[in-house]
């Protein structure tokens, strides 16, 4: 598998999928990129280069010296950008459409081209659960890198956000010894208890796997989630046009933090999907890529 290699010297493993506008997903708590969907991946990719990567130690690899952050994987994530998300011929493109604009006299156009020109090599992020606190971090820090943003079952630490119940937080503390209590939790606490009593078989829970992530970046990656300081207070200055989608029965991110982003972000569409929980990117996977399609447009 291709790797990309960080400032500080660690390699992080990527995927590309498809061709055209390019698409960055950022990874959720514990998960390696072998475990996106496929179905929702192939979906997009159909009209989109998809980049897939991994956060730092997911592989086992790790810089001593530097500790997983939030902020740290935003870092990691603007770095994904900056090699993966090539400018070359971006700008000529772009310079060619404007001046089109401008000889049809399409004023309001041109200024929307002129925007885009500013944002040059700004690319679309998809963050899902801890995934969608990184997209938020880079939006902030680094807001001429995002184009549109897609938060999936996210919220904005700190204070402000409502936590999940404290069993929640236990179970997802706890270091599990094998994949089958793995599964098991994973099945408690991202699927709904109708969904996995229409699917017994738990086989059948999460069926896109590879990698599995190195326990100790798990570990880190929940402390980064508990000290995380948020950025609900900055979500007014969010300048990408952001889309927003949670689950209602969702016991790990609430719904009620979906509320809170979206009511903050000035652009923010927010969609409440009936019947669905933390997982609910492998229960609907293909409905959920329609969604983020038809926003991107």
């Amino acid at each position: 598998m291709p790797v990309i290699t960080t400032s500080d010297g660690i390699s992080l493993r990527y995927a590309v999928h498809g061709e055209g506008k390019k698409v960055i997903f950022v990874l959720g708590y514990g998960m390696s990129l072998d475990e996106w969907p496929s179905r929702l991946i192939s979906h997009l990719a159909k009209s989109h280069k998809v980049i897939l990567y991994n956060h730092r130690g997911v592989s086992g690899e790790r810089n001593p010296a530097i500790e997983f952050t939030i902020p740290q994987a935003a870092r990691d994530l603007h770095e994904v950008i900056i090699q993966l998300a090539g400018r070359e011929g971006e700008r000529e493109e772009k310079e060619e459409i404007k001046k089109e604009l401008k000889d049809e006299r399409e004023e309001e156009a041109e200024a929307e081209a002129e925007d885009d020109l500013e944002k040059e090599g700004a690319v679309h992020i998809v963050g899902y659960s801890m995934g969608g606190m990184i997209a938020l971090e880079l939006a902030l820090l680094y807001p001429d890198s995002v184009d549109r943003l897609v938060l999936l079952n996210a919220d904005c630490g700190g204070v402000l956000k409502v936590p999940a119940e404290e069993w929640v937080r236990a179970e997802m503390a706890k270091e599990l010894s094998t994949p089958e209590a793995y599964l098991e939790r994973a099945g408690k606490l991202l699927l709904t208890e109708s969904y996995r009593c229409e699917h017994p078989d738990p086989l059948t829970w999460f069926v896109d796997y590879g990698e599995v992530a190195d326990p100790h970046a798990v570990k880190e990656q929940f402390d980064a989630m508990l000290l995380w300081e948020g950025v609900c207070q900055d979500l007014h200055t969010i300048r990408s046009k952001t889309l927003i989608v949670a689950g209602d029965q969702d016991i790990v991110t609430p719904p009620e933090n979906a509320d809170i982003l979206a009511a903050a972000i000035p652009d923010a569409t927010l969609h409440i999907l009936g019947g669905q929980a933390h997982g609910m990117i492998f229960c609907q996977p293909v409905r959920i890529a329609g969604m983020i399609e038809e926003f991107l447009g």
